[in-house]
């Protein structure tokens, strides 16, 4: 699974963390492990022209003056490099009792410039690192060097906080490919490790109701029937809310029987609420864990390092976190196309898309492109023609639910026969929905 890994070694207790991880994951793979460690001599000879002014006036002189700095400059190298060869030899040591193919590499510059540079020229697939190092303080959650190196790479990532993998691995699902490649590392890690493994997924409709309130304190009473304000707000408990229940439900179900195919076990759990506090309260059920985290999720946007929820549960989850997908938000467009043998079918299959479930129903949170192409190609259904009344009438739905409605009106009209979709129709599903008329616009 994981071929060559990166650790990099600054004997702190989360470095030893780091190397007996790693060592255990070697040990299952037959990876190799890199120990690393960067020392930064040029930042104290720096140091040291600051702080040549205050020297006592003896080593003012130009000549002593260098003599101290050549001195000096031969004391810091030989020193740090020393120190720093010393602490990879703990690692080597560690390596050769545990009989892990195992490699070093000592750099020179700053710390988390190189192991970045180190991660993308080496190969690796996967980088162990501790959270905190040996500057920390009691209120640190996430270390400068950590944080750093970790929205730079795209390699896989664990951030360590605890010895050990834990007693469980919990893996959030979004549906997303990043959290597909968390599933499949937190999948392939309980059955090498022999631990339970528990899915969560969180859908979150509070935020919309949040919106319906803040809009309605600053509608006015004629704003508020040109937006159709009650309409909309009976549309979002109606569909809205089951809807993204049954998304992010069908999410788990899938990942279940991934996990199932593979031999594994899996119990999973459906939260609604904000991910990342929601994800917080269930780690405390159990709280000795590894955490496995798409880096972004189904609202990625391209050049995002992390996203909102991943970037909270980074620096407060109480465990191990894991963060993997990061090369795959360049890949999407092309991955998804190449599943298709020709473009005019794949131009064919977007137009049904678009009639079948609306022109936004792609961008609806956790639907799928792909998903939706491939489906729809199979399923070889006639389209239906909107008019542009009726089209018009569904424009004025807020864009983060317009799919979903246009979706639930062409499922009408096919179960009733229509070919085309009027204003008429339009209405009937309103009226049937809604438990009004509501032909009158403004």
């Amino acid at each position: 699974m994981y071929k060559k890994i990166l650790i990099p070694i600054d004997n702190s207790n989360y470095s030893n963390y780091c190397i007996d991880l790693g060592i255990a994951i070697s040990a299952k793979y037959g990876s190799l492990l890199v120990g690393c460690h960067v020392y930064d001599a040029a930042l104290h000879q720096k140091r040291f022209r600051d702080m040549e002014e205050g020297l006592p006036e003896k080593y003012q002189e130009a000549k002593e003056l260098q003599r101290q700095r050549d001195l000096h400059t031969s004391l810091i190298n030989q020193g740090l490099k020393m120190i720093s060869e010393s602490y990879l030899d703990v690692f080597k040591d560690k390596c050769v009792s545990a009989n892990v193919k195992h490699d070093v590499v000592l750099l020179e510059g700053k710390n988390y410039y190189e192991i970045i540079k180190e991660t993308q020229r080496g190969g690796y697939d996967l980088v162990i690192i501790g959270a905190l190092g040996l500057a920390s303080v009691n209120e640190n959650l996430i270390g400068s060097v950590c944080e750093r190196v970790v929205r730079r790479i795209k390699t896989d990532v664990i951030v360590v906080k605890k010895s050990g993998l834990g007693e469980r691995i919990v893996v959030a699902v979004d549906g997303s490919l990043q959290s597909l490649e968390g599933l499949k590392s937190a999948i392939s890690f309980a059955r090498s490790f022999n631990k339970k493994l528990n899915a969560v997924s969180i859908y979150d409709p509070h935020y919309h109701r949040v919106a319906f309130e803040s809009i309605a304190k600053v509608l006015s009473e004629e704003a508020g029937k040109i937006f159709r304000f009650k309409e909309q707000e009976t549309l979002h408990e109606e569909i809205i809310d089951k809807g993204l229940a049954k998304i992010y439900q069908n999410h788990l179900d899938s990942a279940c029987n991934i996990a199932k195919k593979e031999g594994v076990e899996m119990f999973s759990v459906l939260l609604d609420g904000k991910p990342f506090d929601q994800v917080l309260r269930y780690l405390k059920k159990c709280p000795h864990s590894l955490l496995v985290l798409g880096r972004t999720g189904v609202h990625n946007t391209n050049g995002l390092d992390l996203g909102s929820t991943t970037e909270n549960l980074l620096r407060l989850a109480p465990c191990n976190v894991m963060l993997t997908g990061g090369n795959i938000s360049t890949e999407v467009g092309s991955s998804a196309l190449t599943d298709i043998s020709s473009k005019k079918i794949i131009d064919d299959a977007k137009e049904r898309v678009n009639s079948k479930y609306g022109e936004d129903a792609l961008d609806t949170p956790g639907t799928n492109r792909k998903e939706y192409v491939e489906n729809d190609t199979s399923e070889k259904l006639l389209p239906l023609i909107w008019s542009n009344e009726a089209r018009e009438q569904t424009e004025r739905i807020p864009s983060f639910i317009r799919g979903v409605v246009r979706k639930r009106i062409e499922k009408y009209a096919r179960e009733n026969g229509y070919r085309e979709i009027t204003e008429e129709i339009v209405n009937e599903v309103k009226t049937q929905y809604m438990g009004k008329d509501l032909t009158h616009t403004h």
